[in-house]
């Protein structure tokens, strides 16, 4: 394990800066959050709990990276009316992103070790929900993460495999809506509006079952709203799928959108005060869904991680280079933390699980809190660079291009020396938690 932290060549285009580090912050931040959630639980009220559901919102980035490094490549073939990336290897490099390491991690954790959720995430913690899974069908389902569309499966197996079924799901629907989009753009003569449709329906489409899903819990008992958004009934899966996530993704495809206009006319050079801004904007927004909109909570915080990805991506001021936001991301640790990401989040929530189904916490308050998160990290972090290792860095190897980025297109997206910026597909990646303000 003494290769250099250096992540492999994306499918398309050269890597962004800062994105591994974004990744790197939503896994940790996801990782505590599940700690006060599972084993930490009288933390969840007070200042601690308000911290940590705003870890919570590490969930809300991932989706949002992956609609911005998913639509990219996309959004610059419909705007530039050009072929579109291949879709076969599209397909066939997606697969490779996700499969193989939740292969593993669920064979180890529901199969073996016994730390997978039998009956669903809302019927506690005991020996009877936390431990192996022996339903033939239930285990099949989980393999192929269709269990959450199946009300009976529903938040089964590992514990964040419900939001891999959502990503999947965006991977299949991606390009049904670029064809769309190219289609209409062709028979309009209007690239922009094709490119700018389906990003405004998934916000439209997540936007509206976040209101409905609120308008049905109310007056409904803790453990009815907790059934209704997570447990096995109809509507959990329905808001746990793509649609009650899509504007999560959505907001990432206007930021694509955003980026790839900018390329379009030609703009390599962009204020630091502009960059302040998005993320003093950002934080506004983040505030207005702590104080006076907490059901649209995660709705706004995916506008806030729109905006602190923007300010992360965009073009340094100085016209050369990354920006100064892009460069803190690149610390070393953060970035490794972003490169093992995926396999942080597939193996924290089971290594919890398993502490506490031994009895190995050393306390349930704010003061044991520390100590039982350095716990899980030194049991995590050996697993989950096992698993990039040897599991995700192969499999990625034998990823393929998706095509290549239009000649008029600056190839890293950031400068003029560096040409070249469509953040593929493989710096997308997942990530997780039961997002409590979605249901």
């Amino acid at each position: 394990m003494h290769e250099p932290a250096t992540p492999l060549a994306p499918s398309w285009g050269r890597r962004l800066a800062g994105i591994e580090g974004l990744r790197g912050i939503a896994a940790v931040s996801v990782l505590f959050y599940h700690l006060g959630l599972a084993a930490t639980y009288k933390v969840l009220v007070g200042p601690i709990g308000t911290v940590l559901t705003l870890f919570n919102q590490g969930l809300t980035l991932f989706f949002v990276l992956s609609g911005f490094l998913l639509f990219r490549p996309f959004a610059v073939s419909i705007l530039a009316s050009g072929s579109l990336p291949s879709l076969k290897r599209y397909a066939a490099n997606r697969l490779l992103r996700i499969y193989p390491a939740y292969v593993v991690a669920f064979a180890f954790t529901a199969l073996l070790v016994g730390a997978a959720f039998i009956k669903g995430s809302t019927h506690g913690l005991g020996p009877d929900n936390v431990g192996r899974l022996t339903d033939p069908l239930q285990i099949f389902a989980n393999l192929l993460l269709v269990q959450m569309f199946i009300p009976q499966y529903v938040m089964t197996g590992l514990p964040v495999s419900w939001t891999l079924t959502a990503e999947i799901t965006f991977y299949l629907v991606l390009p049904l809506m670029a064809l769309s989009a190219m289609g209409i753009a062709k028979a309009s003569k209007n690239t922009r509006f094709a490119a700018w449709l389906w990003p405004v329906v998934m916000v439209l489409l997540g936007l509206g079952l976040t209101l409905w899903a609120h308008s049905a819990t109310q007056g409904l008992s803790p453990q009815a709203a907790g059934d209704f958004g997570f447990g096995q009934t109809w509507s959990a899966v329905l808001l746990r799928s793509l649609l009650g996530q899509a504007d999560l993704f959505g907001y990432g495809m206007i930021a694509a959108l955003v980026v790839t206009l900018m390329h379009e006319s030609h703009v390599f050079r962009i204020s630091t005060s502009i960059k302040v801004s998005l993320l003093g904007a950002a934080a506004g927004v983040e505030i207005l869904g702590f104080s006076v909109a907490s059901p649209l909570l995660t709705n706004l915080s995916g506008v806030a991680a729109a905006l602190v990805l923007l300010a992360v991506v965009l073009p340094s001021s100085r016209g050369a280079g990354i920006n100064r936001g892009a460069t803190v991301l690149e610390w070393l640790p953060i970035r490794l933390a972003g490169l093992m990401s995926y396999s942080i989040y597939l193996w924290h929530l089971p290594v919890i699980l398993w502490l506490i189904t031994h009895h190995l916490m050393v306390g349930d308050n704010a003061r044991s809190m520390p100590l039982n998160g350095l716990l899980v990290l030194a049991m995590t972090a050996p697993l989950a660079a096992l698993t990039y290792y040897f599991v995700e860095r192969p499999a990625m190897r034998r990823k393929k291009p998706i095509g290549k980025p239009a000649e008029n297109q600056p190839r890293d997206g950031l400068t003029h020396e560096v040409r070249t910026a469509r953040a593929d597909s493989s710096n997308s990646e997942l990530a997780e938690v039961e997002s409590k303000g979605r249901g």
